[in-house]
């Protein structure tokens, strides 16, 4: 009987484990809404640091948030539906919040190597991409908006991607 009894814990400890792993796992839609919503991030914070500047590009992001409202609304509910599958609808506000927070203050010190024309040069591809959600995304990637996710990155029917080293 107690062989019976270790054997259904082992196997209830590796389903436990198995869902776990399978709720972190980032899908290729909510990274594709957090890279989406980096990029909206890294826009915003640059058109408040460079407004004082000859880069002057707020009433352009203005625009380009009301053009985007419906994409960057839907990459909203993407990111909070994969906290709540991660966190359970109690923990998923805070982990949202927690996330974005995180988002905003990397770009709080600027963009590295980008200046403030540079990025009003995106906001003008941003606004080029009138709202449309695979543009939106297009532009994330190709700027490399890589945002700095926990967990792995899932891949099919939403296992997480186990590389093998390479010899």
């Amino acid at each position: 009987m107690k062989i019976v009894i270790k054997a259904l814990t082992a196997a209830a400890a590796a389903a436990l484990c198995t869902g776990s792993a399978t709720a972190a796992c980032w899908s290729d839609a909510a990274y594709e809404a957090a890279q989406v919503r980096e990029l909206d991030t890294m826009l915003m914070v640059q058109a408040l640091r460079c407004r004082k500047t000859n880069a002057d590009f707020v009433e352009d992001y203005n625009r380009f948030v009301v053009a985007s409202r419906p994409a960057l609304l839907k990459a909203n509910a993407t990111l909070k539906s994969h906290f709540a599958a991660e966190f359970g609808e109690r923990g998923a506000l805070n982990a949202y919040d927690n996330y974005m927070t995180t988002v905003a203050n990397r770009y709080g010190a600027g963009t590295g190597d980008l200046g403030c024309d540079d990025v009003a040069a995106l906001v003008e591809m941003a606004l080029v991409a009138k709202g449309s959600p695979v543009a939106l995304s297009e532009l994330a990637d190709m700027v490399q908006m890589t945002p700095t996710v926990q967990g792995d990155r899932c891949v099919g029917g939403g296992a997480p991607i186990t590389i093998a080293a390479r010899r």
